[in-house]
């Protein structure tokens, strides 16, 4: 079976087919099946809480919404979390999500969770303590220094000591001191939206990547300056944050992003869309977590004559998807 039809690089599209029996490109006379990109790389979810979207009370606070006791907590302890995470999971794997970085609550229990379906993609999960300082899982997922305190240093001890990744949430509602969080040396971090021009330098000097998650935040009323992050070339990636606010889809979250930053091109929101915190994933030139190569590619439909456009028209629908690893 082949797929014929332009397909997406960091170069812009090229005209191609796909032998989807050998994953490679050949030359083959058809007729376009429709537009072809490498699968999305949802960099941010928190996919415990998507089975909440519906019970979501209006007027919260972010603190009183995801806060440490914040409603959604509370929700976690009363309801089935592992019917939740296959909701986000079924939402991500149909829109074409081949890797998901997902924030993990509730200690070991909330690893065994996620774990216990079966994704087709790339799942990276970071982990938090529950009922003692023991990190879960290889990952370290913290919520932000100002709520873990001193337990995000031996969090990140733990990840370091397993080869694992180290994110934190940072500068989501407000400002906060971008020196202890330098002190930290995170692999990446969440958010950033009150972060000033000289926070993202040093994160730039420090070879820290961002992943911010727009239409979460606009919930809230923040924005992330993604404009400047992009000017000053850190390594980017998206994500879709609390299942509970958003869909997993992350086609919602670029035509979002394209709506909403005007200055940013169409080009470089799906390439931090497709091909998101590539540095990251390859510091050691060997792609620990994730082989961009290997990432498959989706069908996208087509909507209009203009591949960008096509990609970002809000009719455009996944037709396929070829897993690759």
């Amino acid at each position: 079976m082949f797929w014929k039809g332009p397909l997406f690089t960091k170069d812009g599209f090229i005209d191609t087919c796909i032998d989807l029996e050998t994953c490679e490109f050949v030359s083959k006379e058809k007729e376009e099946d429709g537009i072809l990109v490498p699968l999305f790389r949802n960099c941010h979810t928190h996919l415990g809480d998507t089975g909440a979207r519906k019970s979501l009370p209006n007027g919260l606070s972010l603190v009183e919404l995801v806060g440490p006791d914040g409603w959604k907590h509370k929700w976690l302890e009363e309801n089935n979390i592992e019917k939740s995470i296959l909701k986000g999971l079924k939402e991500a794997t149909f829109s074409a999500t081949g890797l998901i970085m997902d924030f993990r609550e509730g200690g070991q229990k909330g690893i065994e969770a996620f774990e216990m379906h079966d994704y087709l993609g790339t799942s990276i999960l970071l982990g938090r303590p529950s009922e003692d300082d023991s990190l879960p899982g290889k990952h370290a997922g913290i919520s932000s220094l100002a709520d873990v305190g001193d337990l995000a240093h031996l969090m990140s001890s733990q990840a370091r000591s397993r080869d694992g990744l180290i994110g934190i949430h940072h500068s989501e509602n407000k400002h906060e001191n971008i020196e202890k969080l330098l002190e930290l040396n995170p692999d990446f971090v969440v958010h950033l939206c009150h972060a000033t021009d000289e926070d993202l330098e040093k994160l730039k000097e420090s070879n820290i990547s961002v992943v911010v998650c727009p239409r979460s935040n606009d919930y809230f009323g923040n924005r992330p300056p993604l404009e400047k992050m992009i000017e000053i070339g850190l390594d980017l990636g998206f994500g879709t944050d609390n299942g509970m606010i958003c869909s997993v889809n992350m086609l919602d979250e670029i035509r979002f992003i394209d709506q909403n930053y005007s200055s940013v091109g169409k080009h470089k929101i799906l390439e931090i869309a497709c091909f998101g915190l590539n540095e990251m994933f390859n510091k050691d030139e060997a792609s620990r977590y994730f082989n961009p190569k290997l990432s498959g590619w989706a069908l996208l439909s087509r909507e209009a004559s203009d591949n960008y456009e096509s990609v970002f028209s809000p009719k455009t629908t996944v037709l396929g998807a070829r897993w690759r690893n």
